[in-house]
């Protein structure tokens, strides 16, 4: 028992003075060590214990060493993660969007307006759009949401032309708004946010963000089933006046359903309707547009004549309803494909009213209209299909739609800046296919082949327009 001890008091000596002599030394043999060496000649270690001492003091200088590198690695990591820059937690709730779209536009343009000679007009146009988005997961039920976007100021378009001899260009706050949610039925939004609406390309083009109040509900009736109601109430003009319930105002009713037989079908429809409340307290005043307003003011540049009676109010009226159906089925061909449609009709458009009624501030003529006595150029539809998928790498999508859309069917100011140059009055076509080149980056080509719906009051107006694109979303 002695001798035992003994020798573990050697083998530790020994093993505390490798330690500062180094890896390199190890014992191989015996004689590599006097004080072995001396142990084995005084008999108190034979060779074979002195073999086995020095194999168990190399075994205990391995563990040794790996138990430094793994103290040494764990003491490194440490210090890596306590020199990282922790952020606050709100940040994990913020979700930072953008895109930047590239285009090459050109239009073909061939007019004649009652009396005068064929106007032929070709422009080409290099453009792009570029959008910075921000969402903010305030709480579990609420949200905040920012997005800055290019572009001129105008409600239905964010493109903005390069010219200008390089000139910086503007960014206007595309979207400002807070939404509640507070159960997946009912979703309450405020400020300048998303159009809710279930819409086709026919009157909402899709650059328009409402501004003011919006509601949207959803309630599951049987499996497959479901009902929904958007409701919108939305400032048109606020045009600083004593009475403060005179401005011009849109309320939005939707109603609608999704219905899904089965997993490969959906089918979308729904019933709006728009009313636009206190549009006449807007008009001319003394041969000028009173306030500068917008809404007037586009709607006279884009084929709606607004006309004003004796008092400088305006008589164009819009009460519209708008019926959209929508079918996806997926999994049935190769590809996915979708039918859509609409058809929309302003109950308050009456020409022969604007006619007798309408006066001449100098701008707007109400006997020009007289080409139209008698119809009231209230309507407007569309019917188009789509094919393909748009979410990864490889995939290809192609949209067709043919549309007519008649003067005063829905204000000119909320239609597709794109389609005919904007405004109403237009049928044609639309073709546009898109490739991804990766999962965020799609190469697109669209064309446009449109004309006046019809020409009795302002003649002539052919228009072809191609626009190549290329869309980096990050």
């Amino acid at each position: 028992m002695k001798k035992i001890g003994f020798i573990l008091f050697i083998a530790t000596t020994l093993l505390i003075g490798m330690g500062s002599y180094g890896v390199s030394h190890a014992l191989d043999t015996p004689k590599q060590d006097p004080l072995i060496e001396i142990l084995i000649k005084k008999g108190i270690l034979t060779q074979e214990e002195a073999r086995e001492l020095v194999s168990e003091m190399q075994r205990e200088r391995g563990r040794q060493k790996a138990e430094i590198k793994q103290v040494a690695a764990e003491a490194v990591q440490e210090e890596a993660q306590t020199s990282k820059v922790k952020l606050p937690k709100w940040v994990e709730r913020i979700d930072l969007s953008g895109d930047l779209r590239l285009r090459h536009d050109t239009q073909w343009r061939t007019e004649k307006k009652p009396g005068k000679d064929e106007d032929k007009y070709h422009r080409n146009r290099e453009r792009f759009r570029l959008r910075l988005g921000m969402k903010a997961k305030t709480t579990e039920t609420t949200e905040v949401g920012v997005r800055l976007a290019s572009g001129s100021g105008f409600q239905n378009t964010t493109n903005q032309s390069f010219d200008e001899h390089a000139r910086g260009t503007e960014i206007f706050i595309d979207r400002a708004y807070a939404s509640w949610k507070p159960s997946d039925w009912l979703k309450l939004s405020g400020g300048k946010h998303k159009n809710p609406l279930f819409t086709t390309p026919l009157v909402w083009d899709p650059d328009v963000n409402p501004e003011g109040i919006s509601e949207s509900l959803k309630f599951d009736i049987t499996d497959g089933i479901e009902i929904f109601a958007n409701l919108g109430q939305w400032f048109i003009e606020e045009l600083n006046v004593k009475d403060t319930n005179s401005d011009p105002t849109l309320l939005a009713y939707q109603l609608g359903s999704v219905i899904k037989p089965t997993e490969k079908i959906k089918l979308e429809f729904a019933l709006a309707y728009y009313d636009y409340l206190n549009l006449d307290t807007i008009g001319w005043e003394d041969g000028v547009l009173k306030d500068n307003t917008e809404f007037l003011g586009y709607n006279q540049q884009h084929s709606q004549q607004m006309i004003v009676d004796s008092n400088g109010k305006l008589l164009n009226e819009f009460r519209c309803w708008e019926l959209g159906a929508k079918l996806d089925v997926k999994k049935v061909l190769p590809l996915p494909f979708s039918v859509f449609g609409s058809y929309i009709q302003n109950a308050d458009a009456d020409i022969d009213e604007l006619i007798e009624k309408g006066v001449d501030p100098g701008d707007s003529d109400p006997a020009d209209l007289e080409a139209y006595s008698g119809d009231d150029r209230d309507s407007g539809w569309i019917l188009g299909v789509s094919v393909g998928n748009k979410k990864k790498k490889g995939d290809w999508y192609a949209k067709y739609f043919y549309q007519e859309l008649e003067d005063y069917a829905f204000p000119a100011v909320f239609v597709d800046s794109d389609f005919h140059g904007g405004g109403t009055n237009n049928k044609g076509h639309y073709i546009n296919g898109r490739y991804f080149l990766r999962d965020n980056i799609q190469a697109s080509a669209t064309a446009f082949f449109t004309e006046r719906e019809d020409e009795r009051k302002d003649g002539k107006k052919d228009e072809d327009r191609i626009q190549l694109d290329m869309v980096i979303s990050f």
